[in-house]
């Protein structure tokens, strides 16, 4: 029997997406949970003029998308979003006492839509494809002290063995928009420069040179850093 596929899709079940997919569309691209608050909200938004789709959310860890976080909970899991509609995902969480209080911690929030299918498509035989998009949250402490900004400035940049580090001794994720290098660009540091910790990159590095460093900040805008030299 053949099948016509309804979506530019060449996966199997479901594809990630950074922000905007068919016909569902989420209202931000990070979320950053204020530990003083009781939730967190994400606004979700059905553009298609005729067809509801059902969707499906919840938090995955960040160093295994596959495994679903117990911090957390999404309210509702799992509703019916119509045509033109809108709707708000409530993130709470259940087990904060669990993070550490010193810094952020760093998740996956994820949103599967699956499309409707009508009486048409059903005697077409039409094969629907579940889209999902995956944005990042970030749990942040009552307690942790600072700002983003500032812990930017801090970034420690330094050439160890012919190669560019850099230690972020800040409480803070810092998201990598770009990554200049005596005006090139580097493209092996990681995305996430995580708090108390050291990212290294292949990229040649001496002492002196200089770096450029374009981030992501908590409203998804990116910000570029005067020029500083490694040290």
């Amino acid at each position: 029997m053949r099948l016509k596929v309804a979506a530019i899709a060449a996966l199997a079940t479901c594809l990630w997406l950074p922000h905007v997919q068919a016909g569902v569309n989420v209202g931000t691209t990070r979320v950053v949970y204020q530990g003083q608050e009781k939730e967190a909200n994400l606004s979700i938004a059905n553009t298609d003029e005729e067809s509801p789709y059902l969707v499906q959310s919840w938090v995955s860890t960040y160093d295994d998308r596959d495994r679903s976080a117990d911090e957390f909970i999404v309210t509702p899991p799992l509703f019916r979003l119509d045509a033109k509609s809108q709707n708000i995902l409530r993130i709470i969480a259940t087990n904060a006492e669990s993070l550490p209080t010193d810094k952020e911690s760093l998740f996956f929030l994820n949103v599967k839509a699956i499309p409707a299918v009508n009486e048409q498509m059903r005697k077409q035989n039409v094969l629907q494809i579940a889209l999902k998009t995956t944005i990042k949250l970030f749990y942040r402490p009552v307690e942790l002290k600072g700002t983003l900004k500032d812990a930017v400035a801090n970034l420690q940049w330094r050439s160890e063995g012919g190669k560019l580090s850099v230690y972020n001794p800040s409480g803070f994720n810092v998201v990598v928009s770009e990554l200049l290098v005596n005006n090139r660009a580097d493209s092996t540091l990681p995305e996430v420069i995580r708090p108390g910790s050291t990212a290294r990159s292949a990229h040649a590095l001496k002492p002196g040179d200089s770096l450029v460093l374009s981030y992501i900040n908590e409203y998804g805008s990116t910000v570029k850093t005067d020029s500083v030299s490694a040290r």
